[in-house]
């Protein structure tokens, strides 16, 4: 009967934390350049159950297998591209295909496919949260909002050209790691360093969220009663046990 407890217990514990994906996914539908997550699970190993000290018998015999249970093994995240949204504007950029702009961030380089940049108050290109958006030469300077990019990310202001974006790609995206801010993805250490890609670079153009929000609003329902259906069973169980006590109190 503990067995039973133990197996509802983590099966909730999981749906729990799937809940937490799902609703981060909701949450950043339309969050430019976000990334949907999955939440992988997997059961513990099987354990054999064998029967002892059984008049019947005078050996070891294996009763069957027996699991206690389900636990999270990662998070993974869909690198599918999102929609491609024109919006007009010289500082707005997306790549159409597999790469990352990489960023110049306080805790070293980092990737990102939401190119909703800006101009800062000395001519650099920025992120909403004043990184660097890095060149070929270091960091990206346009002078002002009238620049313009090609499709190959060659930079031109005032007709001359200036630098190239760093658009990096990476032979396992499986590889890098969703940042503090959930936009920024770090390469995992002792791993091949970024190539650059060949994703073409679109100016005045957004990507939107890779957020399927009918299927998340699917998952979230069928997470929602299994959870249900675990915690009635942890319910029954729990009943169970509080029955048998007052039964062997009374004996």
């Amino acid at each position: 009967m503990l067995r039973s407890l133990y197996t509802a217990a983590t099966a909730m514990l999981t749906d729990t934390r799937r809940m937490d994906v799902i609703s981060n996914n909701l949450t950043n539908a339309e969050t430019r350049g976000f990334r949907a997550d999955t939440l992988v699970s997997q059961s513990f190993r099987d354990m054999l159950i064998s029967r002892l000290n059984d008049p019947n018998i005078n050996v070891y015999a294996a009763v069957g297998p027996h699991n206690t249970g389900i636990h999270i093994d990662r998070v993974y995240t869909s690198f599918v591209q999102g929609p491609l949204e024109e919006t007009r504007l010289s500082t707005d950029l997306a790549l159409a295909g597999d790469g990352f702009f990489a960023v110049e961030t306080p805790d070293g380089e980092r990737y990102t496919r939401n190119g909703s940049f800006s101009v800062d108050a000395d001519g650099y290109l920025v992120t909403p949260a004043g990184q660097y958006v890095l060149g070929q030469n270091g960091r990206l300077r346009v002078g002002s909002g009238d620049f313009s990019v090609t499709t190959e990310g060659v930079v031109t202001v005032g007709g001359a050209q200036t630098d190239r974006l760093r658009v990096v790609s990476f032979a396992d995206n499986d590889l890098l790691r969703k940042d503090r801010d959930s936009l920024m993805f770090n390469l995992e250490p002792g791993t091949n360093p970024p190539a650059l890609s060949s994703a073409e670079v679109r100016q005045g153009t957004l990507e939107g969220a890779n957020v399927d929000t009918a299927r998340e609003l699917v998952d979230m329902m069928q997470v929602y009663r299994h959870y249900e259906l675990n915690q009635r069973v942890l319910r029954m169980v729990d009943e169970s046990l509080g029955r048998a006590v007052n039964d062997i109190a009374r004996v």
